[in-house]
Parts: C-alpha cells; sequence; structure tokens
C-alpha cells in the first residue's frame, strides 16, 4: 500500500523487506525520503532509525505505524509520522512536505 501510494503520487521508490535490508540499500544510493514501519522482521523501525543516524545518515524519515506512530517519531527524532491505517493522501504530503525542506 505505501508503494502504491507513492509511486500512483509520481514518486520514484524502493523498497527493502526489513531494516537490514533498508540498511543495505542506504549503502548503494542515496534516497530523498525514508519511510519506515516500526514493525519489521529482523531489524524493527526503531532500530533502524538508530542505527541510519549512527551510521551518519541525515536522511530524513517518515514514521509508520499502527501503534503510537507520533509518539515513536518524537522518541526517535524522526522528521515526521503517519499513523496506520493511513490515508494515502496524508503519506504523500508529509513526503512532498520533507522533500521541499530539504
Amino acid at each position: 500500500m505505501v508503494r502504491l501510494a507513492l509511486v500512483s503520487d509520481g514518486f520514484e521508490v524502493e523498497t527493502a523487506g526489513d531494516g537490514i535490508e533498508g540498511l543495505d540499500c542506504m549503502q548503494q544510493r542515496m534516497f530523498d525520503v525514508v519511510v519506515v514501519d516500526l514493525q519489521m522482521p529482523r531489524m524493527d523501525g526503531r532500530t533502524f532509525h538508530r542505527e541510519l543516524r549512527a551510521r551518519g545518515y541525515r536522511t530524513p524519515v517518515v514514521i509508520l505505524s499502527a501503534y503510537g506512530a507520533e509518539a515513536a517519531g518524537e522518541e526517535l527524532g524522526a522528521e515526521a509520522a503517519v499513523s496506520k491505517p493511513f490515508d494515502p493522501d496524508a503519506l504523500t504530503a508529509a513526503v512532498r512536505r520533507l522533500l521541499r525542506s530539504a
């Protein structure tokens, strides 16, 4: 759903199945924004975000979760948060806002 919402709005999207794959993707190329779900296999979104920052990446992050997205976003210092189930327009608006402020 996330990929579909973003692609439908004209964004180029690359997906990763979990946080470990996500970090591997970050090493391969630069991204303008990262959308990360808190609930992922192998490495959850909180750990992914902390590891991303520990490695020096400053890419803006949108936290996506059905369980306290706003609170988790504040806790982690993420640039945006969207609660699930999400409105596709809310997700794309958050991504666009981060792109404009970059």
